[in-house]
């Protein structure tokens, strides 16, 4: 008995979630490799949380997806003053990032990310790798790889928000 492709068994937004939880795993994986680093994650601004939308933690940091923290706790928070790149290979020699929380908490050393932004302009969260190890950042292309896979997630997010909207609005009619 042949199946029919594209199976009619996923709705859209079904197909659309888990396109993105592909996506974005592998972005995450890549982003690992690229920087050296063991933890990837793309997070999502909160009015006061940051929140963990996706991980690769390869160092067994133990954050996970659906985990917040307060904004002003996190390195991240950053991009809400100025979304320009940050690298930080030794974490511990910056005064303005090493009293942070989430530093301590996680005796982070190395801190690479870019903000997120959907294709409407909007500051969605950001892309960023840690470590607890410090970690040179030789390769000159690290940003503007970052940058390009935070667009192609802030793509991905958008259109499956789009989706999430179309189901809604279909919904109530």
């Amino acid at each position: 008995m042949a199946l029919d492709y594209p199976p009619t068994l996923l709705s859209q937004e079904e197909r659309s979630a888990i396109a993105e939880i592909e996506a974005t795993t592998n972005i995450l994986r890549l982003v690992t490799r690229l920087t050296n680093m063991r933890f990837a994650a793309i997070t999502k601004f909160g009015d006061a949380e940051l929140v963990i939308c996706s991980v690769h933690d390869a160092a067994d940091l133990g954050i996970g997806a659906g985990e917040a923290f307060p904004l002003e706790d996190t390195i991240c928070s950053e991009f809400q003053r100025d979304p320009a790149p940050l690298l930080i290979p030794r974490v511990s020699h910056d005064q303005s990032f090493a009293s942070r929380l989430i530093v301590k908490t996680y005796d982070l050393d190395s801190y690479v990310g870019v903000p997120i932004f959907l294709p409407d302009g909007r500051l969605y969260g950001a892309l960023c790798a840690i470590d607890s190890r410090p970690v040179l950042f030789e390769d000159p292309d690290v940003c503007e790889t970052l940058e390009i896979f935070a667009r192609l997630i802030g793509c991905i997010f958008f259109a499956s928000l789009a989706v999430k909207v179309e189901s809604a609005a279909i919904e109530l009619e």
